[in-house]
């Protein structure tokens, strides 16, 4: 049944890190290879919504408050991404004045209408995000052009249940630290609830970016063709598509989904004396499964056929870069891989076992050199069919701040909108321990076709 939507903004603030905190006046951080490429890329954006507070109670000011508590800790978020004209160097820079900003929020509709599994309308979702500027300029941008690295909306519900929205530049932090960030925060909110002054944070961000270490020279590499687009590209990259007939849905695999997935690959490969894929993780059992599905419904299945297809995933470099980093890094610290199959073999009887062979060879070339070809990774984007964003690794559904855990989380991409990729999501699952939940925006029809090839494929394998 349809439902009326109608979103109210009642206050725009700022949050500033604790005035009582023991920091510096101001701090500039280098980008490191690892965080350049990704001025590339859109925003992080993310929603996580929460249940009505019990008892009833008044949210905003104790999340204002945690939250400058929780910017003590991590303070550069506060400041701002600068983008000086070349040759100067984009870098990080934060000043005891810099700010976030929060929008206050209010709608009479439901959050059941935006945190089911069911197709959602991505205009009304993108609603309860803020929005930050893009790094990509305009020709006539001035010399210091800087932009802001945080931005964060609360909205309250119609059953006085809330949505956290946040937005965050994807060039200073990956998906570890953002997680880092927001369950410090749901912490230091649910202590102040229990009125308790004397927590302390288990783990506090590594600011020092010279443990990165660019024995290839990359950040040359990437500055070069940063600096040939710094002045061609407009605004209009980081803005979606208006598109009402694009929605987001969620599909949830079991850990026992997962393992008929794997069993029916071995199987398949056992049938046609085939090697086993070389790594068949969860993981990659996943991914393989979707990738089969996805190609299934694309419109041009002649040129499909013809040509190869390319799935991008990120891939955690924390345990692959060989020195120890520090799991407490603030900044990026992924790798890029880039997986090819033909779109016969893909679209074939047996597609699942190239897509997983696929997959496997590229995270094992990962793991024994993650920055093997990274000269080439922004380029190689431009060729992406399929992107996957976040990890199962990741999960936020213990994230508590003090009334109630989340019970949905979503994360978006505008280069979903575009219509030039597919994007797929990952995180942890709320339902089953092991299981992955997927994320997927595509037109309602096309939606409705892969809907029936996901469930009944699943059923297949039963």
């Amino acid at each position: 049944m349809p439902y009326q939507f109608n979103l109210n903004i009642l206050e725009q603030c700022h949050v500033s890190p604790s005035p009582n905190s023991i920091i510096p006046s101001s701090i500039s951080l280098p980008l490191t290879f690892l965080d350049i490429p990704w001025l590339f890329y859109p925003s992080n954006q993310t929603l996580f919504f929460f249940p009505k507070p019990s008892p009833k109670t008044t949210i905003i000011t104790t999340l204002k408050q945690s939250l400058s508590l929780t910017l003590h800790h991590f303070y550069p978020l506060a400041g701002n991404l600068a983008l000086p004209s070349p040759p100067a160097e984009p870098y990080i820079v934060y000043t005891k004045k810099d700010s976030i900003s929060v929008t206050i929020a209010q709608t009479n509709t439901k959050i059941k209408h935006f945190s089911c599994n069911n197709p959602r309308n991505i205009k009304q979702l993108y609603s309860l995000l803020p929005k930050l500027p893009s790094p990509f300029m305009p020709r006539d941008s001035h010399v210091g052009h800087v932009v802001p690295l945080l931005s964060i909306q609360i909205t309250v519900f119609g059953d006085s249940a809330y949505s956290i929205g946040v937005t965050m530049q994807h060039a200073a932090v990956d998906e570890r630290t953002f997680d880092q960030f927001m369950k410090s925060w749901a912490f230091i909110c649910k202590s102040l609830l229990k009125k308790d002054s004397l927590f302390t944070l288990t783990s506090t961000p590594w600011l020092d970016r010279s443990i990165i270490r660019d024995n290839k020279s990359l950040k040359r590499t990437f500055l070069k063709q940063w600096w040939n687009l710094f002045n061609s590209l407009n605004e209009t990259h980081d803005q979606q598509k208006d598109n009402h007939d694009i929605v987001l849905s969620t599909f949830v695999l079991s850990s026992l989904d997962i393992n008929m997935i794997k069993n029916h690959i071995l199987v398949k490969c056992k049938m046609l004396n085939e090697d086993d894929p070389v790594h068949l993780s969860p993981y990659v059992s996943a991914c393989a499964y979707l990738w089969k599905c996805l190609i299934k419904i694309q419109e041009t299945r002649d040129s499909i056929k013809g040509g190869p297809q390319y799935l991008g995933f990120n891939a955690g470099g924390i345990t692959r870069l060989g020195n120890e980093i520090p799991s407490t890094y603030f900044g990026n610290c992924i790798g890029f891989g880039r997986c090819k199959a033909h779109g016969s073999e893909l679209l074939g009887e047996n597609g699942i076992i190239f897509a997983a062979k696929s997959i496997g060879k590229e995270i094992k070339r990962l793991d024994k050199d993650v920055l093997g070809g990274a000269n080439k990774w922004i380029c190689d984007w431009d060729e992406l069919n399929i992107r996957i964003l976040g990890s199962p690794k990741v999960n936020s559904y213990d994230m508590d701040f003090g009334w109630g855990k989340v019970n949905k989380v979503e994360k978006l991409s505008s280069d979903a909108t575009h219509g030039k990729v597919n994007v797929i999501s990952l995180s942890g699952c709320k339902d089953f321990k092991g299981g992955i939940e997927i994320g997927m925006v595509l037109s309602r029809a096309k939606m409705n076709v892969f809907t029936s090839l996901f469930n009944g494929g699943l059923l297949e394998l039963a």
